[in-house]
């Protein structure tokens, strides 16, 4: 067998475009066709946008799409200013150098088991009220609050912020390596601005095109995720994907359409 010219890694890159490019266009097409309407092992052969007017007369459909919309959104927008607002506050100190090796065990965690730590520390009779009743509360049955669930989604948003700022912070600290940081932030001082304000006014502005893949990362993370969504969001209406899975593992075959609308 003759070598491709150049070698076999010449042949390396679209060698890998293909090795990932197949297997997500085969997917994007098997859930395409039956979203709208054809999928021949059900007798379904006729494009159609049932699956579209099913998906959107479900009950509580419109709350899933605004339940996922804000809490996909807030999760993102507030990720990425903590983000932002530690690296301004940590930035050329001592600490700096050791954030690396302090993010890594909450970036190799898995984010079910992340949400699950969570759920027991904020739940009504989670560990944290339990620190503090009831000689501090005055609770001896736990409150009768949705923390967990709740149908805003803030315990989604709040799983969604603890996971992704350790993430953007790390991607931040390399993306600063790639711009004279140091420099802007010496002149900057130097005309009277604060720390903060240039970090904000100078820096962010030179380092965010480094950051716009990884910010779109946790956005599109945000917006499909399913096992935290699971774990921490409400369950009745759930989120968009939630939604989709279920009716995806609907016993009921025709549920499959309005399920790749869904996805």
């Amino acid at each position: 067998m003759t070598p491709p010219r150049g070698g076999w890694l010449a042949a390396a890159p679209g060698i890998t475009v293909a090795a990932f490019a197949l297997p997500i266009g085969a997917g994007l097409l098997g859930t395409l066709l039956p979203a709208f309407g054809i999928l021949p092992a059900l007798g379904r052969t006729t494009p159609s946008l049932d699956p579209w007017r099913e998906l959107a007369a479900l009950p509580g459909f419109a709350t899933s799409v605004r339940l996922t919309l804000v809490t996909g959104f807030a999760a993102t927008i507030l990720a990425f200013l903590l983000a932002m607002g530690f690296c301004a506050w940590a930035w050329q100190r001592p600490l700096a150098r050791r954030i690396g090796a302090w993010l890594a065990p909450v970036l190799a965690t898995p984010h079910s088991a992340l949400a699950l730590g969570l759920a027991f520390l904020i739940a009504p009779s989670g560990w944290l009220l339990r620190l503090v009743s009831p000689w501090g509360t005055g609770f001896d049955l736990p409150p009768d609050v949705a923390t967990v669930g709740h149908p805003s989604g803030a315990a989604l948003v709040l799983g969604l912020v603890v996971k992704e700022v350790p993430y953007l912070v790390l991607m931040t600290i390399g993306a600063l390596s790639q711009v004279r940081a140091g420099e802007a932030l010496a002149v900057s001082r130097a005309l009277g601005y604060g720390r903060a304000a240039t970090w904000f006014k100078v820096i962010v502005p030179q380092v965010y095109p480094q950051l716009r893949l990884p910010v779109l990362a946790v956005l599109a993370f945000s917006l499909s995720v399913v096992d935290v969504a699971l774990i921490l969001g409400p369950s009745n209406p759930p989120p968009l994907a939630v939604l989709a899975v279920r009716l995806f593992q609907d016993a009921d075959l025709r549920f499959w359409f309005p399920a790749a609308a869904a996805a």
